[in-house]
């Protein structure tokens, strides 16, 4: 039978298949972690989620012999062709049987809708933007998951490469062994750099969680100032960073965040790390589809609010960066420095940095020296429409 593509936007039926077919797809993968299902049907939403008060996207999925086959979103992004000035289109959520006539179906699909809009190249994935999961994973397969990374069968970069779609950019992510100590000639000049910058005035404190908007506004601002010339970079939305602050709200720890203030208390550098929350929709995978909400919610609740530390055993950091004019200082490695010897104390065992560009040697030099080996890569890709 011929692949059927149907838009599913405005279908709640359609848009549950959606959100529902990745189970299919990695029903037999030992090392993937489901959405946290809450989470997801937030980020499908165009009347809740942050992204669509500027961007659009429509949801597609591909029918084969009756049954879903593949999903994929075309995404506009307005802000991000604003900034870059490009015509650029995104797709993303893509999940696919190892068909590639269905793959091609939902390309197709994803490049129409973007070309109707006058953009003029389609990349991806990413879903929706670099504040989100981006990326298609090409090595590390027999390893876990974490939150907002991607995990996907290897035939996914045979899908891209028979499309015909070009490599646009690569990522890195870092293994971490929170178990093994750093080396010791890292955490002594971690311990030098950190007297020497107090000294002229620097104060290096962990997030405080009763003033945490403020703290995470200051995070963000050092985020958006150091990020800013990064590929891919897009200027996040004060909402965007409302609906950011509420989400982190249970799974922060304070010891597993990191502010530097220079001399006049102006932001100088910070570095974020998350508990992987993929351990509570790991564990939930072995119940009925239907409970796999309630289930999540249940463990994630069970961890955070009864069980004794540690509540989990994995952590990743996600950001991290240094104000220009105090780069140069050393500052960066007390950022990953600090949230590792945190974590050990929290019992976490391993953690992700991720994601790296892969040519940001300025920074993945620094994190090799402390222990962390590339682990997984994933690719973005480019087509020209």
């Amino acid at each position: 039978m011929p692949v059927e593509i149907r838009k599913v936007t405005d279908d709640k039926k359609g848009m549950k298949q959606f959100m529902r077919l990745p189970w299919a797809i990695y029903r037999d993968d030992p090392h993937w972690a489901p959405d946290l299902v809450m989470d997801l049907k937030k980020r499908l939403n165009k009347r809740r989620h942050p992204f669509f008060e500027f961007g659009d996207a429509d949801f597609f999925l591909a029918f084969k012999d009756g049954q879903p086959a593949g999903r994929i979103a075309a995404i506009s992004n307005p802000k991000h062709n604003e900034y870059h000035h490009e015509t650029t289109g995104f797709w993303g959520f893509f999940e696919c049987r190892n068909d590639q006539e269905v793959a091609d179906a939902l390309f197709d699909a994803a490049g129409d809708w973007l070309k109707a809009k006058g953009l003029t190249v389609m990349r991806g994935p990413m879903s929706c933007d670099t504040q989100d999961e981006i990326g298609i994973l090409y090595e590390g397969f027999d390893t876990r998951r974490y939150f907002m990374m991607p995990h996907n069968p290897p035939y996914y970069m045979d899908l891209c490469r028979n499309y015909r779609m070009e490599k646009a950019k690569d990522l890195v992510a870092f293994y971490i062994d929170a178990a093994q100590p750093l080396p010791e000639n890292i955490a002594r000049i971690a311990v030098i750099v950190k007297q020497r910058m107090e000294s002229r005035g620097f104060s290096f404190r962990q997030m405080n969680k009763r003033q945490m908007k403020k703290d995470l506004r200051l995070i963000m601002d050092i985020y958006e100032t150091a990020w800013a010339e990064n590929w891919g970079y897009t200027p996040i939305t004060k909402r965007q960073f409302m609906e950011l602050a509420e989400n982190l709200k249970l799974i922060i720890d304070e010891g597993l965040v990191v502010i530097i203030e220079g001399p006049n208390g102006e932001p100088a550098g910070m570095a974020c790390s998350l508990y992987d929350y993929m351990e509570c929709t790991y564990w939930a995978r072995k119940f009925p589809l239907w409970s796999q909400e309630v289930m999540q919610l249940l463990n994630l609740a069970w961890r955070l609010f009864i069980k004794p530390k540690p509540k989990f055993r994995r952590a990743r950091l996600f950001l991290a960066g240094v104000m220009p004019k105090f780069r140069g200082l050393g500052l960066d490695a007390f950022l990953y420095i600090h949230p590792f010897e945190s974590a050990k104390k929290l019992g976490i065992t391993e953690g992700e940095l991720s994601w790296e560009l892969e040519d940001n040697f300025a920074i993945i030099s620094p994190i090799e020296k402390m222990g962390g080996r590339i682990y997984k890569r994933m690719r973005i890709w480019d087509k020209e429409i």
